[in-house]
């Protein structure tokens, strides 16, 4: 049994998915589809594979030919183009449990996730297309398409980000700073049962990313999010974010599972080892509890290995590990 992964560098989550599917799914085999230097190609799998970015064809040959029966992606632009070619993965039986596009990208679209919230009573922070006339006062955040959130504390400052953003051919869209506790919910959606996992954020760095968090609960919230993504007809991982200040706001909902995902092998709530069991053996465990106060915190950690092994990727673009490294 083999399942694919894409999302293999340390900005996405492919590596906390591989690791919770291997220790959830110890029997079960990681294809990794990435870039030579991703660490992930070389932690937690059985098998490696070059690839450019979002080229369905040669993700879609290689899986067929390594006997990759389902493909997660892990990063929320993988998860758009897989969607708008999920028909050529199912021509070949290769499962995958995404939205349809055009509820990818209400998700991937700040704006259009502010639109949807809005017209539908889900209190969002205020967010809109950035110009140069915006006259917020900072702080407030500014934030790509898919180049992360950087957090403005003047105007020059914005002005320089916008111009970096629209230099790197992104849309630059603003977001009110709302003051409050960052709370973070991930979770699955599999023909209407939603499992969910939820953190409260208690050290964010200035990129967005959890550096420090906990497991924790709260009903209220997410019976607003079992609300918010069953009514957009969601389907498999997604993440959706939240400040709690007199209720909970809105900031973003993602495609995936979030880096800090793994967490759940601790907690008793393993959502990647989870969906791998649905997409492989149509199994699925619909294990709502988890234990609270579980605490995890960020590192980076060298990757060591052979620099033969290194090379052979960039030149062969194919390593079939002996045994996974984990």
């Amino acid at each position: 049994m083999r399942i694919g992964l894409t999302g293999m560098s340390d900005k996405a989550p492919g590596m906390p998915v591989a690791r919770s599917i291997k220790h959830g799914c110890p029997e079960m085999e990681i294809v990794a589809f990435g870039e030579p230097l991703d660490a992930g190609m070389y932690v937690s799998v059985d098998s490696s594979s070059v690839i450019e970015p979002f080229d369905i064809d040669a993700i879609v040959e290689i899986s067929l030919r390594k006997g990759v029966s389902a493909i997660i992606p892990n990063t929320d632009d993988d998860v758009e183009a897989f969607s708008e070619s999920k028909g050529v993965f199912d021509e070949h039986g290769i499962k995958l449990l995404i939205p349809k596009p055009n509820i990818v990208r209400l998700a991937n679209d700040k704006l259009e996730t502010y639109a949807y919230a809005k017209s539908n009573n889900v209190v969002m922070a205020e967010t809109i297309r950035y110009s140069s006339n915006i006259d917020w006062e900072p702080p407030y955040f500014l934030k790509g398409d898919s180049r992360g959130v950087f957090h403005i504390r003047s105007k020059e400052e914005a002005f320089t980000i916008s111009q970096y953003l629209g230099q790197m051919g992104e849309r630059t869209i603003a977001q009110k700073y709302v003051d409050g506790e960052p709370y973070s919910v991930a979770g699955i959606v599999y023909n209407g049962n939603v499992l969910t996992l939820m953190i409260k954020k208690l050290k964010i760095a200035e990129n967005g990313n959890t550096i420090f968090g906990v497991t924790v609960f709260d009903k209220h919230l997410i019976n607003i999010v079992n609300d918010f993504v069953l009514n957009i007809g969601w389907k498999g991982p997604f993440e959706m974010e939240f400040i709690r200040n007199n209720g909970y706001h809105l900031i973003e909902i993602n495609s995936r599972f979030p880096c800090w995902i793994d967490v759940g092998i601790n907690a008793g709530l393993n959502l990647p080892a989870i969906l791998a069991e649905i997409l492989i053996n149509d199994r699925f465990k619909n294990d709502k509890l988890y234990k609270t106060g579980i605490a995890f915190i960020k590192y980076i950690e060298n990757i060591i290995t052979d620099i033969d092994d290194i090379v052979s990727m960039d030149i062969v673009g194919d390593v079939e590990w002996k045994k996974s490294n984990i």
